[in-house]
């Protein structure tokens, strides 16, 4: 009984939230990686990144997410001398904690997730790999409709690598912009 009288107090508090209920996002930023020293050099330090989100308010203080996230290549050198081409995948579950102004039009957020980060490497001797990843986020959103929010953030991706001879301690982060709509 008792799990069943919280179970319906969440959910009223929920529905009677403001800003509650489902939004998918997506945008694109500029792209940073730092390899750790695995490679004698990077050319092309800033890419273009895609995102795509699916997530949820849970009320106007609290959102969860699963993003996903693309890189363009990174083109680098090795040690041996070869170019190399480096390309990111990264999915993640997220929670965002927001704090809004001005009558819930202006919303500032921080955000703290984990998941998997997919790398393939392209060049003579070819490669991919996984490894789980961390982020952290903060940015600003403009809301000018009740239903659409646009924000500009940062985000920082850890992660290492182990190529069996080191092991290496990454990241990849960005600012992006982004349009989300909410249901």
């Amino acid at each position: 009984m008792k799990l069943l009288i919280t179970c319906v107090m969440i959910a009223a508090s929920v529905l009677a939230a403001e800003r509650a209920g489902p939004y998918l996002s997506a945008g694109m930023g500029i792209g940073n990686y730092d390899d750790g020293g695995r490679l004698a050099g990077i050319e092309n330090d800033n890419v273009i990144q895609y995102r795509f989100s699916a997530g949820a308010f849970i009320n106007e203080y609290l959102s969860v997410a699963l993003d996903y996230v693309q890189y363009d290549a990174f083109e680098g050198k090795r040690h041996d001398g070869g170019m190399t081409q480096q390309f990111f995948k990264i999915l993640t579950a997220d929670v965002s904690g927001h704090y809004a102004f001005f009558d819930d039009q202006l919303d500032i957020f921080a955000t703290f997730g984990a998941g998997e980060l997919f790398w393939e490497e392209k060049s003579a001797d070819p490669k991919s790999s996984s490894a789980a990843a961390l982020l952290f986020g903060v940015g600003a959103g403009v809301r000018p409709l009740p239903w659409m929010t646009f924000n500009v953030g940062y985000g920082y991706y850890q992660f290492g690598m182990d190529t069996g001879a080191d092991v290496y301690s990454m990241d990849l982060n960005g600012m992006y912009l982004e349009c989300q709509v909410q249901f």
